[in-house]
């Protein structure tokens, strides 16, 4: 039977509800619009029973976000199959794989009991089939997913799957067939904690959804900001703008640059992950001066991921930043690529990063205090409101210019409007 039960949006307590389905061993997707605390619903799950749960995300920024592993290398799927071969045909190839990587993720699979898969707006359908086609085989059950109790979070509203042919429609997991045979309790957050105005929530709300007309669109226009504060950090669309910017601005500093490279040990093709896709830059290159971000949080510190500062000295073994009116000592930090396995591959770096720019993929999960946007560029569905909703305050939003349109997935309301009735 294909069916997927929906819970009202106006239901009275969506987290308590959440937190008995989970206890209970249903399948659930969680979702709800940024800042609405879905990351903090996964967090205390995990703390409060780390034995029970596998941790793992759709990209390598989200997994490491989530203190966990990419789906992919989770299950020793590694690429996944191609659009043009089948299930059968893939599984076979990888049970000749004798990588250790690719043992290791069956092994994970055959143990698991729930896994937690964050981000999954940017999962595509056909990667979602496989999961559940792999789960079956190698648990020998035929039970949606081998009998693995789902939980997934994101918001297909945000950022999509990847794809490279424009002409062809993005292959979203809740269009997939394993979606639909999961039978997922679909639970969405709705009160937003990380805004406090009421005008701005709403005018974030609709621009979700792609209403940008009225009030809202006022509101929203009334940001542009043509010449804004060189400190407040840029959000932009590509890679090379980021690079641009942080070096011109590091630039017009006087002293000398320092830089810091990380220390990498372990295997390799781990380190080349946690290269690519930590906030914290493998070589760190600042001067006296420079507006920096903290990339973890930590208590013993005082400081939390997100906050920014400026840098005011260098010691040994530390680098002094005047945050919040006070100066702070900050230490090297090391990741690991799997907390869980004392063999992985770790980076230790301090966890810092330039904060004069930064890519909206990148900001994904961050609040700020304030940030100047420039979307003119934004091409996929959700990242001009991923971009917008990393600001905490209207007062903090600052717009490079108005933008003619944005676009968001038809596919993604029509599923979001399901849950209206």
């Amino acid at each position: 039977m294909v069916f997927q039960r929906i819970h009202p949006m106006n239901q009275p307590d969506p987290t308590e509800l959440f937190r008995t389905l989970v206890a209970a061993g249903e399948n659930v997707y969680l979702t709800g619009a940024g800042g609405t605390g879905k990351s903090y619903e996964i967090r205390r799950l995990i703390a409060a029973d780390p034995e029970r749960f596998s941790v793992t995300a759709s990209t390598g920024i989200a997994a490491l976000n989530v203190g966990g592993l990419t789906l992919h290398r989770w299950s020793g799927m590694m690429l996944g199959p191609r659009p043009e071969e089948s299930n059968a045909a893939y599984l076979a190839q990888l049970m000749k794989d004798k990588r250790r990587s690719v043992r290791a993720g069956f092994d994970r699979i055959q143990a698991c009991k729930t896994l937690i898969l964050d981000e999954v707006s940017m999962l595509n359908g056909r990667t979602m089939d496989f999961l559940d086609y792999l789960c079956q085989k190698i648990r020998r059950d035929n039970r949606p997913f081998g009998g693995i109790q789902m939980i997934v979070t994101g918001d297909f509203l945000q950022l999509p799957p990847v794809k490279k042919d424009p002409a062809i429609p993005y292959d979203w997991a809740f269009l997939s067939p394993s979606w639909k045979t999961a039978g997922f309790h679909v639970i969405q957050l709705n009160r937003v904690r990380r805004q406090e105005d009421p005008a701005f929530i709403h005018a974030l709300s609709n621009f979700r959804r792609g209403n940008v007309t009225g009030a809202h669109a006022a509101l929203l226009k009334s940001r542009v900001a043509r010449f804004p504060d060189a400190s407040i950090t840029r959000l932009f669309t590509h890679n090379r703008m980021v690079d641009k910017w942080n070096n011109c601005r590091l630039e017009t500093l006087e002293g000398n640059r320092k830089e810091f490279e990380a220390e990498l040990t372990g295997d390799e093709n781990q380190q080349e992950f946690l290269i690519k896709n930590l906030l914290t830059p493998h070589c760190l290159a600042l001067k006296p001066g420079a507006q920096v971000m903290f990339t973890v949080n930590s208590v013993e510190g005082g400081f939390v991921n997100g906050q920014t500062g400026l840098v005011r000295d260098f010691k040994p073994g530390v680098i002094q930043v005047e945050s919040n009116q006070r100066t702070i000592a900050v230490e090297p930090f090391t990741w690991k690529f799997d907390s869980r396995d004392p063999r992985s591959a770790t980076f230790t770096q301090f966890p810092l990063r330039l904060a004069w720019s930064m890519t909206i993929h990148k900001a994904q999960g961050l609040t700020l205090d304030s940030a100047f946007i420039d979307v003119r560029a934004a091409r996929e569905p959700g990242q001009a409101y991923v971009a917008l909703s990393r600001v905490r305050s209207l007062a903090g939003l600052h717009l490079k210019d108005w933008f003619s349109g944005i676009f968001v997935s038809r596919a993604a309301i029509d599923f979001y409007n399901t849950q209206a009735h």
